[in-house]
């Protein structure tokens, strides 16, 4: 029986991996075709998702992932959490909590969402 956690740590690497190599096929190939991604700066569907990561000026290069999880939803879904620590182009950190949401789809695990969460650096009481 397939370790269901295991494909999608797997996953999240090669995506860690296709990003640093503005890796446009892999993209192409790893994202369902209604995939979507919601970052601090917009919500991109498939199309936008694979120009941005193959265009090898994606502000996504981590310099760091902390606190990686898996999750099995279902046979047929999961997800994975981490924090990602990001350089800016000013050389300071953006840190941010990271979603990506995964379907196995005609046998084939695919993302199909991905969201990153602005980390506060305090929390404020209300």
């Amino acid at each position: 029986m397939e370790d269901i956690k295991s494909v999608l740590l797997a996953l999240k690497d090669q995506a860690l991996e296709a990003t640093q190599k503005a890796d446009a096929d892999f993209y192409q190939h790893y994202l369902d075709d209604r995939a979507i991604a919601i970052v601090p700066f917009g919500v991109f569907d498939k199309k936008a998702i694979v120009e941005q990561m193959g265009s090898g000026h994606s502000p996504f290069k981590s310099v760091r992932i902390d606190d990686t999880q898996a999750i099995v939803l279902t046979p047929e879904s999961g997800l994975v959490l981490y924090k990602a620590t990001y350089q800016q182009q000013d050389k300071t950190l953006f840190e941010v909590f990271v979603t990506t949401v995964y379907a196995r789809i005609k046998g084939e695990w695919k993302g199909v969402f991905y969201q990153q969460t602005p980390l506060q650096k305090t929390m404020r009481p209300s």
